[in-house]
């Protein structure tokens, strides 16, 4: 584990480290770099988001209404529209 500190010059260790929700490694970067913040990557959020509105959303036109909802959260920069913006992903998603 140890190893991952040779890829950074010993006073610039990452403060984030992004990574795909692989157990072991989000694992050894809390010990090796316990100060950094470990983030998910959103390719593999919106992935694993698709996956799973393909499994229990039908017709395939409401998956992509329930996806454009999605991004509309994820890609939220103010605020005040966030809010606004799940819920109206929650009725996207109601039945």
């Amino acid at each position: 584990m140890t190893d991952l500190k040779g890829f950074f010059r010993v006073d610039s260790y990452p403060m984030v480290v992004v990574c795909d929700r692989n157990i072991s490694l989000m694992n050894a970067i809390k010990i090796v770099f316990p100060e950094a913040y470990n983030l998910l990557c959103r390719f593999h959020i919106d992935k694993n988001v698709k996956s799973k509105c393909k499994m229990l959303v039908h017709p395939r036109e409401a998956c992509d209404q329930v996806m454009q909802s999605w991004g509309s959260i994820v890609d939220c920069d103010i605020v005040d529209a966030f809010e606004d913006r799940v819920n109206a992903f929650q009725v996207v998603c109601s039945p």
